[in-house]
């Protein structure tokens, strides 16, 4: 019996080890399922910013051009110039309309204020007088709409230069010095570089955790060890399906429940100049649940 001891005290051991490495897995298994309850994670998520579409508010051919496709703009910076010379000649002409003007209602001031006193004393008619004063009041009214008309040209040319609104970088931009081009037509893009969000597709069954306010941590593709820090700000009122120009048809025989997704959109809040984001590239979100929000 004595010689059997050792083999007894072999599997005890074996035993106990196998009984610790099950406590382990469970425990393990009892770790993720809690962390489960504490956020939420997808990889149908995407970079998104703002994008402002940059168009000219006058026609003309393109002067000058300023900036490069891809580069770096800041607010206020000169991106491009139409021709300004019909332009300035547009204000040179208001200004000698304006002129003009002025001195049309000098004159008819003067001659109604002669034709008031000499209707005063009978000379001229009642009529005579009036028939003045309504031409003063029509030389108002045009020397305002001469006004109107040289702030416009000014305006106009003003609008010959155009200027960065934000600071961002210029995409898809194929404008060339020459090109003619007309009021109002997109010409490229400019993505603002000061906010970066990412949309992110939770299940719907997820929803009942998110709310706004919660933190998040996005890793980007492109960037896989790099992890920014995010905060939801918005959950969409619909499905994705939902705002799709060819909605799904579900009132029909065959109808198979598919889980749909809904987009919530998280701040990047701690973008950087040594990890550029590029709107559109794939991200990973994870959302954490705040105590208050668990159910």
């Amino acid at each position: 019996m004595s010689r059997l001891s050792p083999i007894v005290r072999a599997v005890v051991r074996q035993k106990a080890l196998l009984a610790f490495i099950a406590i382990l897995l469970l425990y393990g298994a009892y770790v993720y399922w809690r962390s489960l309850q504490n956020y939420v994670s997808t990889d149908d998520a995407y970079v998104g910013a703002h994008v402002v579409s940059m168009a000219a508010q006058v026609a003309g051919p393109v002067a000058q051009l300023f900036v490069h496709d891809n580069e770096m703009v800041h607010a206020k910076e000169r991106l491009f110039e139409i021709d300004p010379h019909p332009y300035k000649i547009a204000v040179q002409a208001a200004e000698a309309s304006v002129q003009q003007r002025k001195a049309l209602l000098i004159n008819a001031e003067s001659i109604s204020g002669r034709t008031r006193r000499m209707a005063a004393h009978r000379f001229l008619s009642s009529q005579a007088s009036e028939t003045a004063q309504a031409t003063v009041k029509a030389d108002q009214a045009a020397l305002a709409a001469a006004r109107a008309a040289l702030a416009r040209a000014k305006l106009n040319l003003a609008h010959c230069l155009v200027r960065a609104p934000t600071e961002g970088f210029l995409s898809n931009m194929r404008l060339r010095p020459g090109a003619y081009i007309q009021a109002g037509t997109p010409l490229f893009a400019l993505i603002a570089s000061r906010t970066y969000w990412v949309t992110a597709n939770f299940k719907e069954t997820a929803l009942s955790h998110i709310a706004v306010g919660d933190r998040a941590h996005i890793h980007i593709d492109m960037y896989p060890n790099h992890r920014f820090r995010g905060k939801v700000i918005g959950i969409s009122g619909g499905s994705g399906t939902a705002f799709s120009l060819l909605p799904p048809e579900n009132a029909t025989g065959n109808w198979v429940k598919v889980t749909q997704r809904v987009p919530v959109r998280i701040l990047i809040l701690n973008p950087s100049p040594r990890w550029p984001l590029r709107i559109g590239t794939s991200a990973n979100a994870t959302v954490f649940f705040r105590k208050a929000h668990q159910r």
